[in-house]
């Protein structure tokens, strides 16, 4: 079978249906589309690859010379699902790194990595991320290598009724460690409370991804488990900017403490910077409590079996 590469397929059950940023940049898809498609190909040999979100930037000029300064808008970044049929010994960051690199001169882009078999048994299974993707994702590559035949015909809802507990698990593990860092933050212990942090925002942001997408991300960084929870949340990359040297400084003690705090002398955090992360963390906290109305939408459990197992 001859590589799709259109955005917008017919796939089991109708027509697809993108969300609502393509009918606002009808143009930026297509171009950006085939290039990163090309890159990627290049990078590695994909199955598929399904676009997960994109942001558009908006700006608009004015000044007293020229009130009626139209909109500008353009493609500031995307997120890919991008389904290799091995991964060749090496591990899913180290490919979601590597096609990021290569992709980074076009648009920036966020990826996630998986095994075609593994993404074709979560199908099987009807888990809810595999399905959600499958049902709704505009797919922008695609050889022909999953059989259709191998997918059963869903026609049910996808149940959420898991939604609600990984959302009261996720954020009490969340403000657990939360009070363990201002407790240790009190103590002086500076490097233990910047520990208690990334631990707090690491767990509220796994929570808003599972409980959102259904999906689990297998990783400590702070930086990805905030780009993949901005699928569900687009606040996020508010909270924790990264325009100014002290936003990136910030961002940096965060992202860091996982492993620094506990292997490497040098990491050095001020009460103050304590603080400022601390209320940032809460902010992070405050999506996911918001969420919970949300998630009553979300999928996280198929309630239908795969009657060919």
């Amino acid at each position: 079978m001859v590589p799709q590469t259109q955005a917008y397929t017919i796939k089991k059950g109708g027509a697809m249906n993108p969300f609502s940023i393509y009918h606002l940049c009808p143009e930026g898809f297509p171009r950006f589309q085939q290039q990163l498609t090309d890159v990627i190909i290049k990078t590695t040999t994909p199955d598929m690859i399904f676009l997960l979100g994109a942001m558009l930037h908006r700006k608009r000029s004015e000044s007293i010379f020229n009130e009626s300064a139209p909109y500008s808008q353009q493609l500031s970044d995307c997120t890919l699902l991008i389904l290799l049929p091995n991964l060749a010994n090496k591990e899913l960051h180290e490919w979601q790194d590597k096609i990021e690199n290569h992709c980074g001169a076009i648009l920036p882009v966020t990826t996630l990595v998986l095994a075609t078999p593994t993404f074709v048994e979560w199908l099987q299974a009807c888990l809810p991320f595999a399905l959600s993707v499958w049902r709704h994702a505009p797919v922008l590559y695609d050889t022909g290598h999953i059989c259709r035949e191998d997918i059963p015909e869903l026609k049910a809802p996808i149940s959420n009724k898991d939604a609600i507990k990984q959302w009261e698990d996720g954020l009490s593990k969340a403000r657990e460690f939360l009070a363990g860092a201002e407790l240790y933050r009190v103590r002086k212990q500076h490097k233990m409370a910047a520990f208690m942090l990334h631990q707090s925002a690491e767990q509220a942001l796994r929570a808003l991804l599972k409980a959102g997408t259904g999906y689990h991300a297998n990783t400590h960084s702070i930086d990805r488990l905030l780009r993949y929870s901005s699928l569900v949340a687009h606040q996020l990359p508010e909270i924790f900017p990264r325009q100014t040297e002290q936003d990136k400084r910030l961002f940096n003690l965060l992202q860091k403490a996982y492993i620094d705090t506990r292997y490497k002398e040098d990491y050095k955090i001020t009460d103050e910077e304590l603080l400022t992360l601390t209320g940032k963390v809460r902010c992070v906290h405050e999506l996911l409590s918001d969420a919970r109305n949300c998630f009553k939408n979300a999928p996280l459990q198929s309630e239908l079996q795969n009657t060919s197992q």
